[in-house]
């Protein structure tokens, strides 16, 4: 029993804990990271003392002491990466477009130092113990290097069980890089590495005449890669493993219900003028998240919407997306996010004007996110002026986004004739009978429509008319619609309209900018149907945008340093000329004297 029960017995307990307890301070309020870190930084300048001393220690005790100095050195390596400390120049989540070698270039930069920090401290524990008689220590940081690598990269080539819950909430992005899947190429060859090297191990620790030093520390090694090849097989056999750990997750935010509220439309039905009033008259005891995504590379509405978050209420920008195809995988993981950072008991979510709120909808949907969704409301915003020509080019779309909503809120009501209200009503209500249709001005509903809540929908059903997003369709080739992402600023398209977007440097004229914004909205420019920024002016800032073909400049307090930016939406934008026009509208220093 002592010579090899114990030695197991040990390995397991050490194995077992150290997991737990990393994973357990992982899960504490960052501003204990650095004591955590600090502690471990002792235990590593411990463990190498230790290796040294015990190098040439040939005794059982020796092995014992080698083997925990080896495990506390390699816990530094895990402490120091799952607390954000030691990890890579990438700390964002790769596109799901993303594939082959550039996704695999991405995931190494999301832990390159930290690749580069084992290397250092494998040659430190090298150099201690080079050419000694106990090797137990180097060799036992040497097998966890390989139970690493090995396991890094047969998640990211996918596996059956990702074990997702373990990331700390600063480490989400990391599952853009993470793939389901039952099992990889890599996999077999992993696990029959590793059982050649445990057989190799277990006839060293019982060999005839060893002693017990050797059987004590080869047993060490020989438990340390049996726990390897079970750690790969937790990997795909549909066994609750991750319960082994479950005291380690205490640590972690109770994760609680919340409602989800989307607000989807068309560009410039009023989307952000109706969240930020809902932002004005929020509850400041209800904690409230909104995610707002912009149909371009730089983002205006998060701005937008922040002069109205006072109240407490956290902006989350998803930009350069439409939340269709591309941004489906970083709203999930956004939103898991969300859910472990802010734990809120409110999710407001503005999808950009060309958003596939079908997709959206399947992301809520998603097995780890529809018990937490409390209740779910989706608003679909209508711009009552511009809804005929709008429908007449995009039937589809807006056919989807009634089906879809409980109520609709036809905008602008003000700007339309009674005819042409008439239409939009009878149109919505041939689509959905069911849904409350709801007349506003200036994105104001009376509170009490917007008080009552539903159940979270069942998942849209894959033939749905508008998506086509059956998952054998649902890839760039065959999409409903086109959808290109490239860099630069603009070329995005979705529904057939393109994005450009371009920093404002300096101060604006508000005369030349209103010039500017008629020119726009009578055709100059293009086809755009969408415009809105924010520009200095002197020492205040204005916010300006062409929603329906009418131009709009109002005053805006950014609560924060902001960029001054603006983005336009259209077909056949005339983007050098967009420039020259937005260029011009600098205005000298005399002129604002």
């Amino acid at each position: 029993m002592a010579r090899y029960g114990f030695p197991i017995l040990f390995d397991l307990f050490v194995w077992w804990f150290s997991t737990g307890l990393i994973i357990y301070l992982d899960g504490l309020p960052r501003r204990t990271f650095r004591w955590s870190m600090l502690g471990a930084t002792a235990l590593l300048a411990a463990s190498l003392y230790g290796l040294a001393l015990s190098a040439d220690d040939t005794s059982v005790r020796g092995a014992y002491i080698a083997f925990t100095c080896g495990m506390l050195a390699w816990g530094w390596q895990e402490i120091s990466f799952y607390m954000g400390f030691v990890t890579g120049p990438r700390t964002e989540p790769c596109a799901e477009g993303c594939a082959g070698w550039r996704h695999f270039g991405h995931a190494i930069q999301t832990s390159l130092y930290h690749e580069l920090a084992i290397i250092a401290a494998a040659c430190m524990v090298v150099g201690l113990t080079w050419h000694a008689p106990n090797q137990i220590g180097t060799w036992t940081f040497m097998v966890l290097w390989w139970m690493h690598q090995s396991a890094k990269l047969n998640v990211f080539l996918g596996v059956r069980n990702l074990n997702e819950e373990f990331l700390p909430e600063h480490l989400t992005f990391l599952r853009s890089f993470l793939k389901k899947k039952p099992m990889n190429l890599l996999f077999p060859v992993s696990v029959t590495v590793s059982t050649v090297i445990a057989v190799l191990l277990v006839r060293q620790a019982m060999a005839p005449g060893a002693g017990a030093f050797q059987a004590a520390g080869f047993t060490f090694l020989a438990t340390l890669m049996i726990l390897a090849i079970l750690e790969h097989w937790f990997l795909v056999v549909p066994l609750p493993a991750a319960a082994l750990w479950s005291w380690g997750l205490r640590s972690r935010k109770a994760v609680q219900a919340f409602d989800v509220e989307i607000v989807a439309g068309f560009l410039g039905a009023g989307k952000t003028t109706f969240l930020r009033r809902r932002l004005a008259e929020a509850d400041p005891a209800q904690r409230t998240v909104v995610l707002v995504n912009d149909f371009s590379a730089m983002d205006v509405d998060g701005a937008l919407l922040r002069e109205r978050s006072a109240n407490g209420a956290e902006v989350v920008e998803l930009p350069n997306g439409c939340i269709c195809c591309s941004l489906r995988q970083d709203l999930g993981n956004q939103l898991k996010a969300v859910v472990a950072r802010f734990a809120p008991d409110r999710v407001l979510i503005e999808p950009s004007g060309v958003a596939d709120v079908a997709a959206l909808l399947g992301v809520i949907n998603q097995p780890e996110l529809r018990p937490l969704v409390r209740g779910l409301r989706v608003f679909a915003m209508i711009d009552a002026s511009a809804f005929l020509a709008d429908f007449a080019r995009l039937a589809q779309y807006f056919e989807a986004q009634a089906r879809l909503a409980d109520v609709l809120i036809v905008n602008k009501a003000d700007l339309a004739s009674a005819a042409e209200m008439a239409a939009v009503t009878e149109t919505i209500r041939a689509i959905n009978p069911d849904a409350r249709i709801i007349p506003a001005r200036f994105g104001v509903v009376p509170a009490a429509v917007l008080a009552a809540k539903t159940p979270p929908p069942e998942p849209a059903p894959a033939h749905h008319d508008h998506a086509h997003h059956e998952h054998a369709h649902h890839d760039h080739a065959h999409h409903d619609h086109d959808h290109h992402h490239d860099a630069g600023s603009g070329h995005e398209v979705a529904l057939g309209f393109a994005s450009w977007s371009t920093a404002l440097e300096g101060d604006c004229d508000p005369e030349r900018l209103l010039a500017l914004l008629d020119a726009i909205a009578g055709g100059a420019y293009g086809g755009v149907v969408r415009v809105k920024g924010i520009a200095r002016v002197g020492d205040g800032w204005l916010r300006f945008d062409v929603a329906g073909g009418r131009p709009a400049i109002a005053a805006f307090a950014p609560q924060r340093e902001e960029p001054a930016r603006v983005v336009a939406i259209g077909h056949g934008l005339d983007e050098a000329g967009l420039q020259l026009g937005f260029t011009a509208c600098h205005a000298t220093a005399s002129a604002l004297v």
